[in-house]
C-alpha cells in the first residue's frame, strides 16, 4: 500500500488485521505489525497484542487463525469435543464427526478466517471440507488436527 505509516482507529485497525490473518501466514505478533506496515499502517506489539487477544484470534501451530464471534454461534473450541478424526484426500478433507455435530464443525470452519477451505458440506456426522488444492487440504486438516489436540492458544499472550 503507502510508504508512510499512519495512525488509524482502532475499528479499522483490527478489521486490517482479520484481513491480513486471513491472506498470509502470520504468526507471530512482530509478523503482524511489519504486515500492517507494509499496508501503511503503524502499530506498536503490545497494541497488536491486545487487538489479537480481542478479537479472538488464536494461534494454532505456527499461525494465526480468527473466528469472528457470533453470539450464539459455535466457536473454534468446540472442535476437540465434536471431530472423531481428519481425512485429507486430494483437495477434499473428510472430517467425521460425532453423531449430529457435523453442522456446527462445518460452520465454524466456514467462518474460520485465515483457514484455506472455498466452503463445507455436512451431514449428520460427517463434513466434507472443500480446499483450492492438496497442499491447502493437507495444510487445513493439520490445523484441524492441532486445534484438536488443544496445540492453540489465545494469540494476545507473551510470545
Amino acid at each position: 500500500m503507502g510508504a508512510t505509516s499512519a495512525h488509524v482507529d482502532k475499528t479499522t485497525r483490527q478489521d486490517l488485521i482479520l484481513r491480513l490473518i486471513s491472506e498470509r501466514d502470520l504468526g507471530t505478533q512482530q509478523d503482524v505489525v511489519r504486515a500492517l506496515a507494509d499496508e501503511g499502517v503503524e502499530a506498536a506489539q503490545a497494541t497488536v497484542s491486545r487487538d489479537l487477544a480481542e478479537l479472538g484470534v488464536l494461534k494454532v501451530g505456527s499461525r494465526y487463525l480468527a473466528l469472528p464471534h457470533d453470539p450464539g454461534s459455535a466457536g473454534i473450541e468446540v472442535l476437540p469435543s465434536f471431530v472423531l478424526g481428519i481425512i485429507p484426500a486430494q483437495n477434499q478433507v473428510v472430517i467425521h464427526t460425532r453423531d449430529g455435530t457435523a453442522g456446527a464443525v462445518s460452520s465454524v470452519l466456514d467462518r474460520v478466517k485465515g483457514l484455506k477451505i472455498m466452503g463445507t458440506i455436512a451431514g449428520q456426522d460427517t463434513v466434507l471440507a472443500i480446499a483450492p488444492d492438496a497442499a491447502a487440504a493437507s495444510e487445513v486438516a493439520n490445523l484441524i488436527a492441532d486445534v484438536c489436540r488443544a496445540k492453540t492458544r489465545p494469540a494476545g499472550n507473551v510470545e
